[in-house]
């Protein structure tokens, strides 16, 4: 009977999440210590944030309602604008880059990745003990389970990255692009229903650990 260890597609996983790894060690340390400012322009350090709400501050236009209700039930293709926008933010000092404000984000900005971190190596973690055999142990529940929190929590994560980011800018008055942004984000994403699956199986996984913990201390 071939042993789940002999499996070229248990390897093959465990090689990817091998290399996922590498990659995610690598894209953290320059993100750590790379300012990430163009070489053409002055700054100290520079992040960006997806789907940041940017809205014009002086409308050129205002659409009346009576002419939105006109194009809702005339018009075949409707086109609903999201605003959403890449918002990058550049310290040009210290005292910017280490002001209370600035730190809050950025602490939190390195929380979100190092939860990513953490969910890439408990999938290398699991795969490993599966090419040594170890399937149903408590380990690999606690994997599982502490996966499906993080995965639950990535979406909180990253609405508070948002908040923080958008306070850190206001307070600090950094804000001359002529936007006035808002949080784009909610606290529910796709990684939330894929952490309730994940959970509903680590549960599972706990009670298949259980059954073969009691059919070994029987035999």
């Amino acid at each position: 009977m071939m042993k789940l260890s002999e499996s070229k597609v248990i390897k093959a996983l465990n090689g990817l999440a091998t290399v996922a790894l590498v990659l995610y060690v690598i894209i953290l340390l320059i993100k750590l210590f790379s300012s990430g400012v163009p070489s053409a322009t002055q700054g100290i350090k520079w992040y960006g944030v997806y789907n940041v709400k940017a809205e014009p501050s002086i409308k050129n236009k205002v659409v009346s309602k009576n002419e939105g209700l006109a194009k809702w039930f005339n018009n075949k293709v409707l086109v609903s604008e999201t605003k959403r926008a890449m918002v990058q933010l550049r310290f040009k000092t210290y005292t910017e880059l280490f002001s209370l404000p600035a730190i809050g984000f950025q602490l939190v900005y390195l929380i979100y990745f190092l939860s990513i971190g953490f969910i890439i190596l408990s999938v290398k973690r699991f795969f490993k003990s599966l090419t040594v055999n170890e399937v149903f142990t408590r380990k690999n529940t606690s994997i599982i389970m502490w996966c499906s929190v993080i995965l639950i929590c990535l979406p909180i994560i990253r609405w508070l990255t948002q908040e923080l980011f958008i306070n850190c800018i206001l307070n600090l008055n950094l804000n001359d692009s002529g936007y006035y942004l808002s949080n784009g984000v909610g606290l529910l994403d796709t990684e939330t229903i894929i952490g309730l699956v994940l959970m509903a199986f680590g549960f599972a996984f706990k009670v298949g650990v259980d059954i073969k913990q009691e059919n070994e201390s029987f035999v």
